[in-house]
């Protein structure tokens, strides 16, 4: 199954709660996603969403020297980040138990069983 589409709206809730475990960065970022199967077109597709991120104050970046004399970004995310993150769960939450209740409501309701 593609969950590309469906993990589209909700990319922002993961990425801050990946953030939520400690400091990372880009590429780190899209193997913990990947991790727990939820893979985006491509590694330049999660910039975007850290961008907007930074640019809403919900994430503060640096730059850090790898060993190799790379100069990485670092994300982390800050108090601002953490509230949308609980906003943003709390939504899942009522979205996943709404749509939960309609499901069960039809006729192939017994599948959620």
């Amino acid at each position: 199954m593609d969950k590309t589409s469906l993990i589209k709206g909700h990319l922002e809730m993961c990425v801050l709660s990946i953030l939520s475990n400690g400091k990372s960065y880009g590429y780190e970022i899209m193997k913990e996603l990947e991790k727990h199967h939820l893979k985006l077109k491509g590694v330049g597709s999660i910039y975007p969403i850290l961008t907007k991120l930074k640019d809403q104050e919900w994430v503060d970046t640096y730059r850090e020297m790898t060993d190799s004399g790379k100069v990485r970004v670092y994300y982390e995310i800050n108090e601002k980040g953490r509230l949308r993150l609980q906003l943003k769960i709390k939504e899942w939450l009522e979205l996943q138990h709404d749509i939960k209740s309609l499901l069960a409501s039809g006729t192939e309701g017994d599948l959620l069983k």
